[in-house]
């Protein structure tokens, strides 16, 4: 395992190229998958350099037992849409079990958009298309009383990650400061750190994963980190993309891009996630 530490002055806006990473078959409905939690539908106001949903964003909320209020994370799918909602399932259940809630969040159902993973669907919708959602659902968030509203993060997977790792920037956060205090972007690529703003953030990728080359590009966004700007970027040597999907034991691939559950490297991510969500928006006991 390699990691590299730099505090941020950048956002990652994905080259529409490198907007990638789908493991679930393509949504349908309003939310595809099925899963416990509450079905809600998150109001869309216009949010700068986002293209807004034409309508309600779909989410399904999933909260610990108890009546909080819990701290929440806002769950990105990949190109691929939720699908089954398998890994989306596993992480709820994974974070309600560290005392947090847990978003999941549909950008495509509304836009009638199945997926984005090939190139020349791209621009159906974008990462700073999504990073608008992202923000559209932490306000909602914040009205809602079991979920405490200060305590808001976000978990992005491939085009999610992306997706995360766009709303970490200046241009999102200025208008909204202090409404996120975490975000993880899980295998995707980190660009334009000149626009990043403050939001604490945590990079992970497969050293292999080919699709946008997200470690190569993260360790290469950590260097243009100030120390004002929390930054940690973890890669995995022999690892390749959706790493943490434990339905991939079978090597597959999408848009030529190989994919395949690794458990040692999953298992470390959830450790580092766990504990860096402990330190920029602790669980209470």
């Amino acid at each position: 395992m390699r990691t590299a530490n730099a505090t941020v002055s950048a956002l990652l806006l994905i080259g529409s190229a490198l907007l990638a990473g789908c493991t679930a078959a393509p949504s349908s409905g309003p939310l595809a998958g099925q899963g416990p939690g509450e079905l809600v539908a998150i109001p869309v106001q216009p949010i700068a350099d986002a293209r807004p949903s034409p309508g309600p964003l779909p989410a399904r909320l999933v909260l610990p037992d108890g009546p909080g209020p819990f701290p929440v994370v806002i769950l990105l799918h990949g190109c691929s849409g939720i699908g089954k909602g398998a890994s989306m399932n596993a992480w709820a259940s994974r974070l309600n079990g560290w005392g947090y809630g847990a978003l999941i969040l549909n950008s495509f159902a509304p836009r009638n958009v199945a997926t984005v993973c090939a190139p020349a669907l791209q621009h159906l919708v974008t990462a700073e298309d999504r990073a608008g959602d992202t923000i559209d659902a932490a306000l909602f968030l914040q009205t809602q009383p079991r979920v405490d509203p200060d305590r808001i993060g976000v978990i992005g997977f491939s085009h999610g990650g992306s997706t995360a790792a766009s709303v970490t920037a200046k241009a999102f956060t200025d208008v909204h400061p202090g409404l996120l205090k975490a975000v993880v972007d899980y295998y995707g690529a980190c660009r334009r750190p000149d626009l990043h703003g403050t939001v604490p953030l945590l990079a992970l990728a497969g050293d292999d994963d080919t699709w946008g080359h997200p470690a190569i590009a993260c360790k290469q966004f950590a260097q243009a980190m100030r120390p004002d700007q929390p930054f940690t970027v973890v890669t995995y040597p022999d690892t390749v993309h959706a790493f943490d999907n434990a339905s991939l034991v079978i090597r597959t691939s999408n848009e030529g891009h190989p994919m395949q559950y690794n458990g040692a490297a999953a298992e470390d991510s959830f450790a580092r996630v766990k504990a860096f969500l402990a330190r920029w928006m602790p669980a209470k006991a």
